[in-house]
């Protein structure tokens, strides 16, 4: 039971980061305002399924082996960086279009298939990748036993799954899509200027460690 402190620090720590809003809840919302309650469950399905990918990477310590492989590990946060910038992108451009053309289409090809948008957006959000390859995988303890990988796992899929769902079921309410349609061309210029701030963050931070490693 000494163990109990950590599980729960590292799920406080987890619910809160969470919270903080970023493309993770970008992409929930827009499904669920957007498209439907159950495109919004569907994108959260991936959010989630990218979370365990990531706590499985923490907790197999390989978050701080890819912070020590340099080359590999700015690559794809390269990667992540494009992917950002695109999504950003596309919102933006939807946001200028005829209204009648406006909702899903503004994540592209991915608008159509809401589950993979959740997955990719997590997997490439900055915002996940350093806080499961440096604070997450730092506060981990030292050599736990089987049972604290299987509740730490359980834990985090469990929040954010709520979470995700929560925001998911609220945004697809009625009164929350009428809302949305009568300000969508906002709200995904909003979201668009998120992520397109994000993905410039993330590549100005490749760009500087890169130039650091020149003589």
């Amino acid at each position: 039971m000494d163990l109990l402190p950590s599980l729960l620090a590292l799920a406080g720590m987890h619910i809160l980061m969470a919270m903080v809003p970023g493309p993770n809840t970008v992409v929930v919302s827009h499904f669920s305002a957007a498209v439907s309650r159950r495109a919004g469950l569907t994108a959260m399905a991936g959010v989630v399924l990218a979370s365990l990918l990531w706590v499985a990477l923490s907790l197999a310590g390989i978050g701080l082996l890819l912070q020590q492989a340099g080359d590999f590990y700015r690559l794809l946060r390269l990667i992540g960086t494009l992917y950002l910038l695109y999504v950003g992108f596309r919102l933006l451009r939807n946001a200028w279009r005829p209204a009648q053309q406006g909702g899903a289409p503004a994540l592209g090809r991915l608008g159509q298939q809401p589950f993979m948008a959740g997955l990719l957006t997590t997997l490439s959000n900055p915002k996940s990748a350093v806080f499961w390859t440096s604070v997450f995988a730092v506060a981990l303890p030292a050599q736990p036993p089987t049972w604290f990988y299987t509740a730490i796992l359980g834990l985090i899929g469990l929040q954010s799954m709520l979470w995700y769902g929560l925001i998911a079921l609220l945004l697809s309410t009625g009164m929350a899509r009428r809302s949305y349609a009568t300000c969508a061309r906002w709200l995904d210029a909003t979201a668009g200027a998120v992520m397109l701030a994000l993905g410039l963050r993330l590549g100005d931070e490749v760009r500087r460690e890169m130039a650091l490693r020149l003589p």
